[in-house]
C-alpha cells in the first residue's frame, strides 16, 4: 500500500537520523569539554593512542556459535587530551583524559557479520596510582556501522543483528605504565558490546570479552610554536605534573526531577522489515545528592509500548514501575544506573518481574537536561532505547 510504503520510509529515515543524533549528542559532549578547556594552557597536553584487542564471544543463541567459535580481534585508534588544571573538576577525579576513537573489528565470519567499525567519544578514569603505574577504568560509547544484519533471504542465520547501524559499548579496565618521555604501555580486560536496542529485531546483540594491549604516545602542541620561536632548544613537557588533588565536597541536596522520553521498537514476527511501533516512558524521581560524584535516586515510572498490540489484544499497553538508582556525576554529565519492578501483574506478566535502566544525562543548565539510555525487560534484554528530555522542579 502506498500509505504503508510512505510510512516505512518515514521509519528509516527517522532511524538513521537518531543514529546520527545520538553520534552527534557524544561528540557534541566531547567537543564542548575540549573547548571549555582551550581558553587555557592545560589542553596543550595531548595522546595519541593505538591499541589491539582478542578475546572471544559470550553468545547465547544457537545459530551463529560455529561462526563465532574463532573469537574476535580488533584494532582502535584514539585521539585524546590529558586533564591537568588544578582548579577545574578534573583534579578531583586525578585528572582523567578523553577524547574520541575509531574501532574496525573482526568479529567472525565476515559474510554473515560483515566487518563493523565505529566511532566513539571515551573518557579514562585514573582510579590510583603507583609510581609510573596507573589503573584505569575506561567507558566507551559510539556508533558502530557496518555489521551485516539479519536478511530472510540471504542471511537468515544471523540471530545477533539486526540492524546495519548500530549502538558500540566498550568498558575497560587496565593499566599504563610510563615507558619513557613520551610514551605509556597500556594493558587491561574489556567487555565490547554492539546491538540496536530492539530498534530492530533480531537483537540479541554480540557480546565480546578478552584483552587488549597498546601503545600511547604524548605531546605537547605548544612545541612546534617553541620551535619556531628564538630558543629553539627548549623542550616542553608532554605529560602534565598533577600536584594538586582537589577534596571531593559534600553537597548533600534533594530535588525533583521528571523526565520523558521516546524510542522505537520492533516486534520478532516483523524482523527484516521497516515496521516498527512507537514506546514511551516518563518518570518523576526524587534525587538526592550526597556530595559532587555520587547521588540516589528514588522514582515511579509511566511506561506504554505500542508493539504489545499485536500480541496482547485483550489487554492495555500502558502500565507503571518504580525504580533506585545511583548517579557518578562529573562535569556536566552523569552514569546513570537504575534498577526497578512493575507496580502491576500486567506489567509482570509481560515484561518480567524487573528492568534495569543504565543510561547517560547530559546537564543543559540547572533547570533542564537531556538524557540517552537503554531500559531492558525481564532483566538484561533490551526493551526499547531512551531518548529525551527532563526539568528539575525544584
Amino acid at each position: 500500500m502506498p500509505g504503508q510504503n510512505g510510512t516505512c520510509r518515514f521509519m528509516k529515515n527517522y532511524n538513521l537520523m537518531r543514529y546520527k543524533y545520538i553520534l552527534l549528542f557524544i561528540f557534541f559532549v566531547c567537543g564542548y569539554n575540549v573547548s571549555s578547556q582551550s581558553k587555557s594552557s592545560y589542553s596543550d597536553y595531548r595522546f595519541l593512542e593505538f591499541r589491539g584487542h582478542s578475546g572471544a564471544h559470550l553468545y547465547t543463541g544457537e545459530e551463529l556459535k560455529d561462526a563465532l567459535e574463532s573469537g574476535y580481534g580488533a584494532v582502535e585508534v584514539k585521539y585524546g587530551w590529558q586533564s591537568s588544571n588544578p582548579g577545574g573538576w578534573q583534579s578531583m577525579y586525578l585528572y582523567p583524559s578523553y577524547g574520541i576513537g575509531w574501532y574496525s573489528g573482526f568479529i567472525g565470519n565476515p559474510e554473515l557479520l560483515g566487518k563493523p567499525g565505529a566511532f566513539f567519544g571515551f573518557i579514562a578514569f585514573p582510579l590510583f596510582y603507583h609510581h609510573r603505574h596507573q589503573i584505569i577504568l575506561e567507558p566507551a560509547l559510539g556508533l558502530s556501522y557496518d555489521l551485516k544484519p539479519y536478511n530472510e533471504e540471504s542471511n537468515a542465520q544471523n540471530d545477533a543483528i539486526g540492524s546495519r547501524f548500530n549502538a558500540y559499548f566498550n568498558i575497560n579496565i587496565g593499566a599504563q605504565y610510563s615507558l619513557n618521555r613520551e610514551i605509556d604501555l597500556l594493558y587491561g580486560i574489556d567487555l565490547t558490546h554492539f546491538s540496536n536496542g530492539r530498534t530492530y529485531r533480531p537483537n540479541s546483540g554480540l557480546n565480546m570479552f578478552g584483552l587488549n594491549i597498546g601503545f600511547r604516545y604524548h605531546f605537547n602542541t605548544r612545541q612546534r610554536k617553541a620551535d619556531n620561536s628564538i630558543f629553539p632548544e627548549t623542550i616542553l613537557d608532554v605529560r602534565p605534573v598533577h600536584k594538586h588533588f582537589s577534596p571531593v565536597e559534600q553537597v548533600e541536596e534533594g530535588r525533583v526531577l521528571f523526565y520523558t522520553a521516546g524510542g522505537l521498537v520492533q516486534n520478532i514476527e516483523d524482523k527484516g522489515t521497516n515496521k516498527q511501533y512507537f514506546a514511551h516512558t516518563s518518570m518523576l524521581e526524587y534525587q538526592y545528592q550526597l556530595n559532587s560524584k555520587s547521588a540516589f535516586t528514588l522514582g515511579v515510572d509511566f511506561f506504554y509500548d505500542n508493539s504489545l498490540v499485536s500480541n496482547y489484544t485483550d489487554k492495555k499497553h500502558h502500565f507503571s514501575g518504580a525504580h533506585i538508582g545511583y548517579d557518578y556525576i562529573f562535569w556536566k554529565l552523569s552514569i546513570r544506573m537504575q534498577a526497578g519492578t512493575y507496580l502491576s501483574e500486567k506489567g509482570h506478566d509481560i515484561k518480567g518481574s524487573y528492568f534495569f535502566r543504565p543510561a547517560l544525562k547530559f546537564d543543559i543548565n540547572r533547570r533542564f537536561f537531556v538524557q540517552l539510555g537503554l531500559k531492558s525487560q525481564a532483566g538484561l534484554k533490551a526493551d526499547w532505547v531512551e531518548m529525551g528530555a527532563g526539568m528539575r522542579l525544584w
